[in-house]
C-alpha cells in the first residue's frame, strides 16, 4: 500500500493480486473489525503521518521511491528517480498533480486520475480502519478464489472515488489484494511481506498490474510513523528550466498541412536530421527504432500503450539530449521508441520519424496557422497571453490531453483537442449512449473510419448540425460516431474528441501555463470541408495502396471493390505516382466525379473499376 508507481508522462494507471484460504462467510462489520486487530496494536488516532522509502520497478526501469501519507488531512505524496520515468505525484485534498522528470508540474483534472487519486489517498491513509470506514461505502462481496486459494472481499467505494475491493486473508486477516477497474484500465496488486513497525502492521512488498499488460513492484526498506510531511504533501510549483529559444523574437517554422495532420520537416535530434514528426497536442515524445538507432540512443524498460485501435502496442524508453525546432530547443529529454512509422505511417503514406506532443508544447507558447502552414512558438509570459480577433477558451487537461467545453446538437459536453487526429467530431459510445437522439444522426454502417496505435478504429457517419465551440459555430459538419468496446475511445469517462478536419478552420495558440486556448477564425472557416466521397479506407502497405474497409451503401461498395484489394492503377496511371494524400484528395473530388481504377485481389487477379464518386453522409 505503499510506493505506489506513478507515470504522469504516460497518463497510466498503476495502482493496486493473493493468499489464504476460507472460514464461515463474515459480516463486513466482523472483517473490518478484525483487519482493525491485525494491522493496528496502537490507536489509529496516535498515527498522523507515514513516512516510507524503498526501491521501485516500474515498467522495467529500477530505482528508488519515497511516499508521504498525511492521515489528517487525507492527502499524500509520492516520488521516484527512475530514469525516464522520474518525477512526483499526488493528492493535495483538492487536485491531483503530476511532476515529470523535468520538474513540468500539471494538474490532472480528467475523472481517471482524479479517481485514482482519490482512491489511493483513501488506501494509503488508512481511512478503511477509522470507526465510520472514513465515509466510504462499504459491502461484503462474498468470497472469491484465485490459484486455489478463497478470500473474504470487501468491495470499498471511497467518499468521490471508484470501487475497490479488498481480498483479505481469512487467516491472517490483512490485505492480500486490492482489485478495481478506472475507465478503461483494470489493476491488481499483490500485498505482501507484512512487518509490525511501532504497532502497525503494513505490506513490505507490492507487485501491480494492470489490464494493458504493464506491471510495477515496490519493496520497503524504511518506514517511520509521525514525521512532519505537511510540506512534504503540498503540491509543487513547476520548475523547468530546460527550453531556450535563440533571439527575442521566438521562432517560426513552416509546417506541412497533410490530410489535416501537422507534420514537421526539420526537427533536429542531437544535432542530426532533419527529421519528420507528426505534432500532437496530447500525444507523447516518439521515435522510432531506426532514428533510436541512428542516434546511438540506448532503449530500457517496456511499456504497453492503448491507442484508438483494440490492441496494445509495446514501446521502450530512451533519452535524448536535444530536440530542435528552429531557434527553439528543449534539452535532456525521454522519449518512447514505437514503431510508429509502421502504425500510423502507412494510414498516412508520409515518412514519419516521431511524434512532437505535449512536453515540448507545454514549455512555449505555441501556435499552429492551418492556412499559413506555419508553427510559431514563444516564451510564455506570467500574464495569460492574448491574440488579435482571438477568443480564449480555458482547458484542463486529462493526463496530458487538453480537454474545452463543447456544445454538440444543443448539449453541452466536453470534448478532447487533439491535432493527431486527422478527422473532425467524433463522438464516443459513452456520448452517444447518454444522448439516443444525436446517436440516431449517424446515417453509414460502421467501417474504419481511423487508424493510430492499436490498430484500426470504427465508426459511423453522419452530419451533426451544429458543434460550438467557444462563440464559434461550426454547421452541418461530418461526424464519426464511434463503435466499439475496446480502445480509447471506449473510455468512459471522455464524450467527444475533436481533430484537424475543424482545427483546420483556425489559428489554434495553446498558452499551457495558463490552461488556455486562444482560437482565431481562419481565412477558410467558410469554406467548404474537403469530404471523402468513395466510401474507401486506404493504407500504403510499402507502396502499394491496400483498401482495408469499404463502407456500405457507398460509391465504392456500389462499384465492387472489396476489402483487401490492392489499387494498382488510377486514371490509367501506375498507382505510385500518386501519394496516398494525393489519391484521397482525389477521392475528395466532386459529387459526379468519375475515377478509373485498376485493382488486385490477394491472388493477383486485376480488374477494371468504374468509380463514380458521391455524397454518402
Amino acid at each position: 500500500m505503499t510506493l505506489r508507481a506513478v507515470t504522469p508522462a504516460l497518463g497510466l494507471v498503476l495502482l493496486l493480486a493473493a493468499t489464504g484460504d476460507p472460514t464461515a462467510p463474515p459480516s463486513t462489520k466482523a472483517l473490518l473489525d478484525a483487519l482493525g486487530k491485525a494491522t493496528l496494536s496502537r490507536s489509529l488516532a496516535s498515527i498522523s503521518s507515514i513516512h516510507t522509502s524503498g526501491a521501485v520497478e516500474v515498467l522495467g526501469l529500477r530505482g528508488r521511491a519515497q511516499e508521504w501519507d498525511d492521515l489528517r488531512s487525507v492527502r499524500f505524496a509520492t516520488a521516484q528517480n527512475a530514469s525516464a520515468l522520474s518525477g512526483a505525484a499526488g493528492w493535495d485534498g483538492k487536485a491531483a498533480w503530476n511532476q515529470d522528470y523535468s520538474g513540468l508540474v500539471t494538474i490532472d483534472g480528467g475523472a481517471a486520475g482524479r479517481l485514482q487519486s482519490i482512491d489511493q489517498a483513501y488506501l494509503v491513509n488508512l481511512r478503511y480502519l477509522r470507526a465510520d470506514a472514513g465515509g466510504a461505502t462499504v459491502v461484503y462481496a462474498g468470497r472469491r478464489t484465485q490459484s486455489g486459494k478463497t478470500y473474504d472481499v470487501l468491495a470499498l467505494t471511497p467518499p468521490h472515488g471508484s470501487e475497490v475491493d479488498l481480498w483479505i486473508d481469512p487467516y491472517s486477516h490483512l490485505i492480500a489484494q486490492e482489485t478495481g477497474t478506472i475507465g478503461i484500465v483494470s489493476f491488481a496488486t499483490v500485498l505482501s511481506d507484512y512487518r509490525r513497525v511501532d504497532g502497525l502492521v503494513y505490506p513490505f512488498e507490492t507487485t501491480t498490474r494492470t489490464s494493458e499488460g504493464n506491471s510495477s513492484s515496490e519493496r520497503v526498506t524504511s518506514l517511520e510513523l509521525n514525521a512532519d510531511v505537511a510540506e512534504r504533501v503540498r503540491m509543487p510549483a513547476s520548475s523547468v528550466h530546460d527550453f531556450t529559444i535563440a533571439g527575442a523574437a521566438g521562432a517560426t517554422v513552416p509546417l506541412e498541412i497533410v490530410n489535416n495532420h501537422v507534420y514537421l520537416d526539420d526537427v533536429m535530434l542531437d544535432g542530426r536530421g532533419p527529421y519528420t514528426f507528426v505534432l500532437d497536442s496530447g500525444g507523447d515524445y516518439i521515435v522510432t527504432p531506426q532514428v533510436a538507432a541512428a542516434l546511438g540512443a540506448r532503449s530500457s524498460g517496456g511499456v504497453q500503450l492503448q491507442g484508438v485501435g483494440a490492441a496494445t502496442e509495446g514501446a521502450a524508453f530512451t533519452h535524448i539530449g536535444s530536440i530542435a525546432i528552429g531557434k527553439a530547443v528543449v534539452r535532456n529529454q525521454y522519449s518512447l521508441v514505437l514503431p510508429i512509422a509502421t502504425g500510423f505511417g502507412l494510414a498516412e503514406g508520409m515518412r514519419i520519424d516521431g511524434m512532437i506532443g505535449y512536453q515540448f508544447l507545454a514549455r512555449f507558447l505555441t501556435t499552429i496557422d492551418y492556412a499559413g502552414s506555419k508553427l510559431t512558438l514563444a516564451i510564455p509570459g506570467t500574464a495569460p497571453a492574448a491574440a488579435p480577433g482571438a477568443a480564449t477558451i480555458k482547458f484542463f487537461l486529462d493526463g496530458t490531453i487538453p480537454i474545452v467545453p463543447v456544445t454538440v446538437q444543443g448539449v453541452a459536453t466536453t470534448a478532447e483537442v487533439d491535432t493527431g487526429n486527422r478527422a473532425g467530431l467524433l463522438l464516443t459510445p459513452t456520448f452517444l449512449g447518454a444522448n439516443p437522439a444525436i446517436e440516431a444522426l449517424a446515417k453509414t454502417p460502421p467501417g474504419v473510419t481511423g487508424f493510430g496505435v492499436g490498430g484500426p478504429s470504427y465508426a459511423r457517419l453522419g452530419r451533426v448540425a451544429t458543434l460550438q465551440i467557444g462563440p464559434y459555430i461550426i454547421s452541418n459538419t461530418i461526424a464519426s460516431f464511434a463503435v466499439g468496446t475496446k480502445g480509447a475511445l471506449a473510455d468512459p469517462f471522455t464524450d467527444a474528441n475533436i481533430g484537424g478536419a475543424i482545427w483546420r478552420n483556425f489559428d489554434l495558440t495553446f498558452d499551457y501555463p495558463h490552461q488556455q486556448l486562444l482560437l482565431a477564425k481562419g481565412p477558410g472557416f467558410d469554406a467548404p470541408v474537403p469530404q471523402d466521397r468513395s466510401g474507401l479506407f486506404l493504407i500504403d502497405a510499402n507502396g502499394a495502396y491496400v483498401i482495408i474497409s469499404v463502407l456500405a451503401q457507398t460509391p465504392g461498395a456500389t462499384a465492387g471493390l472489396v476489402k483487401g484489394e490492392t489499387i494498382a492503377a488510377i486514371n490509367g496511371a501506375s498507382a505510385s505516382s500518386l501519394s496516398l494524400a494525393g489519391l484521397r484528395q482525389l477521392l475528395c473530388g466532386p459529387a459526379g466525379s468519375i475515377v478509373h481504377l485498376r485493382v488486385r485481389d490477394s491472388a493477383g487477379n486485376e480488374r477494371d473499376v468504374v468509380l463514380t464518386l458521391a455524397d454518402y453522409v
